[in-house]
């Protein structure tokens, strides 16, 4: 994923539901919010702006934060060409897995994102996975021949997913563990994917996003705001 221009804006849409992991998605919305807010105090847009994407109106994300949702996924599935980054965050196993297999709208709308056309030239689609969110890219089939991560603990889970729903007539994925892996694009060249390891991961992959869509700087510039210790290396 090579890097733009800085006044190149991005539609973000985080995928939510029920039980979904905080700092998963809570990590890069921050990140992603301090360079709209610093790209251009004189300019009325912003370079990242962030839509929460859940079934229901509200979500109860961990059992403790209650969210409310910009927009209800039947909405979103209608409307996915608008969205230029997907955020897909993780949760626990018991959650996850009747996801899964049961092939709902949250697999369907990655799937739709996942096979939209470029739609500009110069500004590439983004699908950003944190944590076990990763088992949700693997349930929708669009990472078969691309290397990826998920939580130490859920290495050999994920692999079990890919195998099971991936492209036999493409490469196996091959799962590592590691903080974060740009993993490239997906059949088709017109979406890019990360895939972050568990929790904090997903700071480091937001970091990494930041140095590629905007600035080296802006991203050195908000982590030091952050007074989060991120290294400009991929991990």
């Amino acid at each position: 994923m090579s890097a733009t221009p800085q006044n190149q804006y991005y539609k973000v849409g985080v995928l939510l539901f029920q039980g979904a992991d905080i700092l998963d998605f809570t990590g890069p919305v921050e990140v992603l919010s301090h360079v709209s807010h610093n790209c251009n105090p004189d300019d009325p847009d912003r370079m990242f702006t962030v839509e929460i994407i859940a079934q229901s109106p509200t979500i109860r994300a961990a059992n403790t934060l209650t969210l409310q949702a910009d927009r209800l996924l039947t909405d979103a599935l209608n409307a996915i060409s608008e969205y230029d980054i997907l955020v897909v965050p993780g949760g626990p196993p018991s959650i996850l897995q009747p996801m899964v297999e049961g092939n709902g709208p949250e697999i369907e709308i990655i799937r739709r994102f996942a096979r939209l056309p470029r739609a500009k030239p110069q500004q590439p689609r983004l699908l950003f996975s944190v944590c076990t969110g990763a088992f949700l890219l693997a349930a929708s089939g669009v990472l078969s021949g691309l290397t990826v991560t998920t939580h130490h603990r859920a290495i050999n889970t994920l692999r079990e997913i890919c195998i099971k729903f991936g492209d036999q007539s493409e490469p196996p994925t091959n799962v590592v563990h590691k903080r974060y892996i740009d993993g490239g694009n997906i059949k088709g060249d017109a979406v890019h994917v990360i895939t972050a390891g568990g929790v904090s991961s997903g700071l480091d992959a937001s970091f990494y996003v930041v140095r590629q869509l905007a600035t080296p700087e802006m991203a050195a510039f908000v982590s030091r705001l952050m007074e989060y210790d991120w290294t400009d290396l991929e991990k």
